[in-house]
C-alpha cells in the first residue's frame, strides 16, 4: 500500500508565481520518478485479497474467519468500489458469528457491517440500522459499554451518510456520554469528532468548530497518530467547507506529515491527501489543476486497481473542467488520453457516460444528438433505485443550461423548475447555490417568453435565496472571528505553559524525595488495586459465560425474563407450525455402530439441521433419541411460520438425500428421513427448577408427531391445517384422509416443491 506522494502542492496559476517547494517535496519527486514499485512502496491490493481468501479458507476459528471476511468486505468497499460484494461478505461474517453463539463476535460482525458498507441504498441503510439495534441489545445483555460506544459511533456515521442529521446528533451524544462513563480519553476524543460533524451538517458552525477543537486538544494530548490523522482530516474538511482555505491546507498537510512519519509509508493514503488538496484548489476558484498531477494519481490508481481512488480523481477533474466551461480539455482528456476508461463508464456509470457523450457531441456541433444523450442520462437518473436529490438538481440545472444555449427555452424552463422543486424539499444548507442557479435562469427565461408574473416571482425568489446565502456568509464571518479568538487564546495558553515549565525546573529537585516516597506508597496501593481488578475481571468473564450459556439454551425473550424476574411464565400462541423428523430404521442401523460412531453421526446430522432451521427463523425445541422437534412462529409470533417450516423441511430432505447418495457410493452408513408438520395453538415456556429447558405443549404437538409417523421417507407430510396456509406457495399432492393413531382420519398432503 505504499508509494510516497507529495504533501505540499505546486500551484500553477496563470500570471501568478508558483508556491515554493520545501525540501520534503523535492525528495518526494525524486522517489516517485526513480524508485521501483517493490517492498513497502508497492500496493498489492489483488494479492491482499487473495491472501485474505486463502487465510479464510485455511482456518476453522470463527473469530479469525469473521476478521477475514470483514477485512475482505473493507477491501472490496474501500478500494474496488464493489458494494454488492462488500455487502455479501459482511453478511457472511454475520452468519459465521451467529453460528458461533458468541455475543462478542456477533457484536463485532454487526459493527464491521456498518463500517464496510455504503448506506446510500435504502436496503443497506435499513439493514445497517437493524444490525446496530441488535448490537445495542447484545451490548446491554453482556454489559459491554465499549461495544455500545462503538455501535453508537458507527450508527452516527450511517445517519450522516443518509443526511439524517438529528438522529446522527443523538447517536453522537450517546457515544460521548458512554465514553465519559468509560473514562477513555481516546473514545471521548473520537466522540467529539462525530458530535462536531453532526453540528456541521446542520449548519451549526460555531458548535461544530468548538467540538472539533475539543477533539484536537485531546488527540494532541494523547499523541496517537491514527487519532491525529482523523482529527486533522476532519478539521481540514471543516475549514474547506467554510472557505478558510489556508487553515484547510495547513491541516491537510499535517495529516500528510503523520503518514510520512509512519512506517511503512501508506502511499494510497498519501494519494488521498493529494486529492484533498486538489478539492481545496477547486473550491478557491482561482487555481487550474495541473493535468500531469491528475494523470499521476490516475495512473497510480489504475496500476494498483484502486477503483475508488480512480473514480474520485476522474470525478474531481471532470467537475473542475465542467465548472470552468473547459469542454475542449475534457473532450481531449477522455477521448484521447483515457479512451478505455471512457468506454468503461458505459458499464460502471451509464448516466455519466451519457452525460459526457452529450457534452462531447455538443462540442462537435451536434446539438440534436447531444439532446438524445441528455434524455438517456435523465432516464437513468430518475429510474435509479437510489436517487440523490442534490445530484439530480445539479443535473437539471446543467441540462437546462444546455437547452438555453440552443434556444430550446420552453423545455429549459421545465428542467430549471424541476431543479428548483427538488431543492425545496432538501434540508441540506448547500442546496442554495443550486436554487440560485435555477431561479436566475427561470427569471431570465420567463422574461424572454413574456411571462412577467413568473419572472417577477423568480426575481423575488432570487433575492430571498441571496439573503439566505448572505446569512450563511455572516455565520462564516462569526466563525472567522471565533477561529482568530481561539488562536489568540492558544498563544496565551502556550506562553503560560512555558512559564510553568521554567518554574517547574526550579522545583524539580525539591520534589524528588517526596516523589520517591509517593512512588513506594503508590506501588503498594497499585498492587492491591491490581488484585481487585483481576478478581473483577474473573467475575465479569463468569457472568458473560453464564449469559452466553443461557442464550444457547433458551430463546432470547425467555432468557431475559428469567434473568429479570427469576422465572419465566408460560405463554399461549394461537398459531404456530410444529415439525417432527425421524430416521427410518435408526435402531437397526445403530446396532451396527459403536457408541462413538453413533454419536458422531447423529451430531453431524443434527448440527446441519440446526443450521438449516436457523436460516428459516425456526426455534429448535428438543431432540428425543433420533427424533428432532422444532417450531416456527415462536418465541416471537409471525405470519410466515408455516411457509418457513415447509421450506426448511424441503431443505432437510434435500440434505439427507444428497448425503445418502454420497455415502452409498463409498458403502458408508446413511439414513432416510420422515418429516411431519402440523399448524395450531400451543403453550410454550419452561418448567422445573433444575436443568430447565424451553418446551411446548398441546394437541398441536401430538398431531404433528402423528403426521411424522404417518409420513413416508424422503417426503414432507403436512396436515390440512398447514396446507391451508401454504397452498399458494407450494405444489402439494393430496393423500386423502389418512388414519392417525388416537386421532382418527386426518387430511394429509405431500409437499412436492415450491411454486415456480
Amino acid at each position: 500500500m505504499n508509494f510516497p506522494q507529495m504533501i505540499r502542492r505546486q500551484r500553477q496559476i496563470s500570471e501568478k508565481p508558483a508556491y515554493a517547494f520545501p525540501a520534503l517535496v523535492s525528495l518526494y519527486l525524486c522517489l516517485i520518478t526513480f524508485l521501483p514499485m517493490n517492498g513497502s512502496t508497492q500496493s498489492l491490493l489483488p494479492d491482499s485479497i487473495t491472501r485474505e481468501w486463502m487465510r479464510y479458507r485455511n482456518v476453522r476459528d470463527d473469530s479469525t474467519r469473521v476478521v477475514c471476511l470483514s477485512r475482505l468486505a473493507f477491501l472490496y468497499h474501500d478500494y474496488l468500489e464493489d458494494e454488492i460484494t462488500a455487502d455479501s461478505l459482511s453478511e457472511a461474517a454475520i452468519k459465521v458469528a451467529e453460528m458461533s453463539l458468541s455475543p462478542g463476535l456477533l457484536m463485532q460482525a454487526y459493527n464491521n457491517f456498518l463500517e464496510s458498507t455504503d448506506p446510500e441504498s435504502d436496503i443497506v441503510y435499513r439493514k445497517a440500522v437493524s444490525y446496530s439495534n441488535k448490537a445495542f441489545q447484545l451490548a446491554r445483555i453482556t454489559g459491554n459499554l465499549q461495544m455500545r460506544w462503538h455501535t453508537c459511533k458507527n450508527l452516527a456515521q450511517v445517519y450522516l451518510a443518509k443526511f439524517n442529521f438529528n438522529n446522527a446528533m443523538l447517536a453522537s451524544n450517546e457515544a460521548l456520554a458512554i465514553a465519559h462513563t468509560l473514562k477513555n480519553d481516546t473514545l471521548v476524543a473520537e466522540s467529539y469528532l462525530y458530535v462536531g460533524k453532526s453540528h456541521g451538517y446542520k449548519n451549526q458552525k460555531i458548535e461544530a468548530f468548538r467540538n472539533l477543537n475539543k477533539m484536537k486538544e485531546m488527540a494532541e494530548m494523547i499523541g496517537d497518530p491514527g487519532m491525529l490523522r482523523k482529527c486533522y482530516s476532519e478539521l481540514s474538511k471543516f475549514y474547506h467547507d467554510n472557505n478558510l482555505f489556508d487553515d484547510a491546507i495547513e491541516y491537510k498537510e499535517k495529516e500528510g506529515n503523520i503518514i510520512l512519519n509512519t512506517r511503512p509509508i501508506d502511499s494510497i493514503a498519501l494519494m488521498w491527501i493529494q486529492v484533498g488538496l486538489q478539492l481545496i484548489d477547486i473550491q478557491q476558484k482561482n487555481i487550474v489543476l495541473n493535468e500531469q498531477k491528475v494523470k499521476k494519481i490516475l495512473d497510480f490508481a489504475i496500476r494498483n486497481r484502486i477503483d475508488r481512488l480512480k473514480v474520485w480523481e476522474f470525478g474531481l477533474y471532470r467537475k473542475h473542467l465542467l465548472e470552468s466551461d473547459d469542454i475542449e480539455t475534457l473532450y481531449k482528456f477522455f477521448k484521447f488520453d483515457y479512451p478505455d476508461e471512457f468506454k468503461k463508464l458505459y458499464q460502471t456509470n451509464p448516466e455519466m457516460y451519457n452525460r459526457l457523450k452529450a457534452y462531447f457531441l455538443e462540442f462537435e456541433h451536434k446539438p440534436d444528438s447531444a439532446y438524445i444523450y441528455f434524455k438517456k442520462a435523465e432516464q437513468i437518473l430518475i429510474t435509479a433505485p437510489i436517487i440523490n436529490d442534490i445530484y439530480l438538481a445539479n443535473f437539471y440545472n446543467r441540462y437546462g443550461q444546455f437547452l438555453m444555449r440552443h434556444g430550446w427555452n420552453r423545455e429549459a424552463i421545465v428542467k430549471f423548475n424541476q431543479s428548483y422543486s427538488l431543492c425545496l424539499l432538501l434540508t441540506y444548507y448547500r442546496k442554495f447555490e443550486y436554487m440560485l442557479t435555477a431561479s436566475r435562469n427561470l427569471e431570465k427565461l420567463y422574461k424572454e417568453t413574456g411571462d412577467y408574473k413568473n419572472a417577477w416571482y423568480y426575481a423575488s425568489e432570487t433575492l430571498k435565496i441571496s439573503d439566505s446565502i448572505y446569512n450563511i456568509l455572516k455565520t462564516d464571518q462569526v466563525l472567522n472571528e471565533e477561529v482568530k479568538l481561539e488562536r489568540s487564546q492558544k498563544e496565551i495558553a502556550a506562553e503560560k505553559d512555558r512559564q510553568k515549565i521554567r518554574q517547574g525546573r526550579n522545583q524539580l529537585y525539591m520534589m524528588a524525595g517526596g516523589t520517591m516516597f509517593f512512588f513506594i506508597v503508590s506501588l503498594l496501593v497499585y498492587r492491591n488495586f491490581r488484585n481487585q481488578k483481576r478478581s473483577n475481571i474473573l467475575l465479569d468473564e463468569a457472568k458473560k459465560q453464564s449469559d452466553m450459556l443461557l442464550l444457547n439454551i433458551l430463546p432470547h425473550e425467555t432468557a431475559e425474563e428469567l434473568k429479570l424476574t427469576g422465572k419465566a411464565s408460560a405463554r399461549r400462541f394461537d398459531e404456530v407450525t410444529v415439525m417432527f423428523t425421524d430416521f427410518k430404521d435408526f435402531t437397526q442401523a445403530s446396532e451396527r455402530m459403536t457408541a462413538e460412531e453413533l454419536v458422531t453421526e447423529i451430531n453431524f446430522y443434527f448440527s446441519e439441521f440446526d443450521n438449516i432451521i436457523s436460516r428459516h427463523n425456526i426455534e429448535k425445541i428438543k431432540i428425543i433419541g433420533d427424533s428432532y422437534m422444532c417450531a416456527g412462529g415462536l418465541p416471537v409470533a409471525n405470519k410466515t411460520h408455516a411457509t418457513d417450516v415447509v421450506r426448511a423441511a424441503l431443505e432437510l430432505q434435500e440434505f439427507i438425500i444428497t448425503h445418502k447418495s454420497q455415502r452409498d457410493k463409498i458403502g458408508g452408513t446413511s439414513f432416510e428421513l420422515r418429516i411431519g408438520i402440523h399448524t395450531g395453538p400451543v403453550v410454550a415456556g419452561i418448567v422445573g427448577l433444575k436443568k430447565f429447558a424451553y418446551d411446548i405443549w398441546g394437541d398441536t404437538v401430538n398431531t404433528a408427531s402423528r403426521m411424522e409417523s404417518a409420513g413416508e421417507i424422503n417426503k414432507v407430510n403436512i396436515s390440512g391445517e398447514t396446507f391451508k396456509m401454504v397452498k399458494d406457495q407450494f405444489i402439494c399432492t393430496y393423500r386423502g384422509k389418512v388414519t392417525a393413531k388416537h386421532k382418527g382420519e386426518i387430511d394429509m398432503y405431500f409437499v412436492d416443491r415450491p411454486v415456480a
